[in-house]
């Protein structure tokens, strides 16, 4: 996610479980957990991905139904706003962090080749700090709500012209998309905690924000995105800011 101005020189777009410690440590779930859900199959027809949907790079049918999951989902939500994948999406499942402004993410999307790189849950639980997202313990939940963001950021750039400037947009966009599909004991979980508003009239929604309170502006952004009478209309303006910031009309 491109949290900084500096981040334009990079073009990696991601969002999710940056790697810096102050905001990653406290164990809630352990390894073992992580590794042994992979064990616990789900329904038959997870395993299909939509068409769209190319997964490279996976050993495990448990982390492919997550992953096909998680996209289905985000694919969707997206399509009642008219928001609809243009080609192909490339989901490459690493065992490594991704480089992201000098640091470190378990998912990315890379503007340049429209192809998204995400960690496996098997290496995800392997690193010696506690993963978390959003402040929440890391779990195939919001692993699939990971994976949603990453689509959203995938289809922004295939809808809209502008997508290298919009940084704000389209991570007002993703976030909208992860914490609409994450399950409702979570969301309200976390719409509690961080004890915010939704962007009001006149606020500007920036990438400054997003780096200092990157849970507050997740939820601002789903609850200005639910309560809005004509979110289409507002996706349409997500789309077509020419500029680094949007300024809640």
């Amino acid at each position: 996610m491109n949290r900084f101005n500096r981040a334009l020189k990079i073009p990696l777009v991601s969002f999710w479980l940056r790697l810096l410690p102050t905001l990653l440590l406290a164990t809630l779930l352990s390894p073992a957990l992580l590794l042994a859900e992979d064990s616990q199959p789900r329904a038959a027809e997870d395993a299909d991905c939509a068409v769209e949907i190319q997964v490279v790079g996976q050993d495990s049918p448990r982390q492919r139904m997550e992953i096909c999951q998680g996209a289905r989902e985000a694919l969707v939500f997206l399509a009642n706003y008219g928001v609809t994948p243009t080609g192909s999406i490339q989901i490459e499942v690493v065992d490594s962090p991704q480089e992201h402004n000098g640091g470190a993410a378990f998912g990315s999307y890379d503007r340049r080749t429209g192809r998204i790189s995400l960690m496996s849950m098997a290496a995800i639980s392997g690193l010696e700090e506690t993963p978390k997202m959003l402040g929440q313990a890391m779990d195939y939940e919001h692993f699939r709500a990971g994976v949603a963001h990453e689509i959203a950021h995938a289809l922004f750039h295939q809808n809209g012209p502008d997508a290298q400037l919009s940084n704000a947009a389209q991570e007002y966009l993703a976030y909208a998309t992860q914490l609409a599909v994450l399950p409702e004991p979570q969301r309200r979980q976390l719409i509690e905690s961080a004890d915010v508003s939704a962007w009001q009239s006149g606020d500007t929604i920036s990438e400054v924000y997003m780096a200092f309170a990157p849970e507050k502006f997740a939820v601002k952004s789903y609850l200005h995105f639910i309560q809005m009478s004509d979110p289409q209309a507002f996706v349409k303006t997500l789309l077509n800011v020419k500029w680094f910031y949007v300024d809640v009309p």
